[in-house]
């Protein structure tokens, strides 16, 4: 056996080994939300109230957070062209950033969050968010965008017309074996990989069935539990809700790669497809933290963009 072939099947197995890990780690924290999701469905589960502070006669939102605020000196450049993009391709939606204070104007949570995301290191302002969305969407509804979302043009209406709508994970996808090899705690086909879904946009009426639920397993949580059980534990309870008892709730299935595809061909990636073909496919992109020179690269993309136009 020669030296390459030794490596190339130690990493092979090694890949195997993680993916077990994994999947082990997505049956342990789907078991435990399925629990949750019978009990809550059994009327078992106690009951929480967040309330809106504002009265808006629109769900025309864009909300985005970043805990420490967006002012200049607060956020890194990506988040700082990302926000721009947004400003320039908002059309008829109002743009409404929160930071730690500001949050506290526009919803009425209960004492436990506030005391948790303050006290508790598990319950950072990662997982906070995770929290803020759908609170801000199921009281106010709109459409949530993180701070390093980046739209290359105008929010397609189609995505407003559905009731809920965040990009998943298409079972037909061509190329799996690329996606899986650029992250595998996030991209997965195996029947077992729970997380199917980018919870970075989404879309949402007003009051809708699906984020009124995850809020309210989302507290129940947050009540209950003294540390996150995994980075992705809404991602594999939405997972549970869609595939359980919201199964005649799931939105359409558009494939979470599309929004990372400009991400990725900046990083290098994404050989089969242009840029030109990127931004054909969508105008919502998920960003990521790069390194000097892919801002540069993303920069030079953006003028050269806005020169076409």
């Amino acid at each position: 056996m020669s030296k390459l072939t030794r490596v190339s099947l130690l990493g092979d197995i090694w890949s195997y080994l993680r993916r077990q890990k994994i999947l082990r780690k997505h049956r342990g924290v789907a078991a435990y939300w399925s629990g949750v999701i019978d009990a809550y469905y059994a009327g078992k589960l106690l009951k929480y109230t967040v309330q809106a502070k504002q009265q808006f006669d629109t769900d025309k939102i864009i909300w985005q957070y970043w805990g420490q605020g967006f002012q200049d000196g607060n956020i890194p450049e990506i988040v700082s062209l990302c926000t721009a993009s947004v400003d320039q391709h908002k059309g008829n939606y109002t743009v409404i950033r929160l930071d730690d204070e500001s949050v506290k104007e526009y919803l009425d949570m209960p004492a436990f969050v506030w005391e948790k995301l303050d006290n508790m290191s598990d319950f950072n302002r990662t997982f906070f968010s995770d929290l803020l969305r759908v609170a801000l969407l199921k009281v106010y509804g709109g459409v949530w965008l993180d701070a390093t979302i980046f739209l290359s043009g105008s929010l397609p209406p189609h995505l407003e017309q559905h009731e809920y709508f965040l990009y998943q994970r298409d079972p037909d996808e061509p190329y799996k074996r690329y996606w899986e090899s650029t992250y595998a705690y996030y991209w997965g086909w195996h029947p077992d990989f729970r997380v199917q879904v980018l919870n970075s946009i989404i879309f949402a009426k007003k009051g809708c069935e699906m984020t009124t639920v995850l809020l309210e397993l989302m507290l129940y949580y947050w009540d209950t539990q003294e540390k996150i059980v995994d980075y992705f534990f809404f991602q594999i309870l939405y997972q549970e809700l869609v595939t359980g008892e919201l199964l005649d709730k799931r939105c359409p299935i558009i494939s979470d790669t599309i929004p990372h595809l400009l991400q990725s061909k900046l990083n290098g990636g994404c050989d089969f497809i242009s840029y030109e073909e990127v931004f054909a496919k969508g105008n919502i992109h998920k960003m990521s933290y790069f390194r000097e020179e892919v801002i540069v690269k993303f920069r030079d993309l953006i003028a050269k963009s806005i020169k076409s136009d």
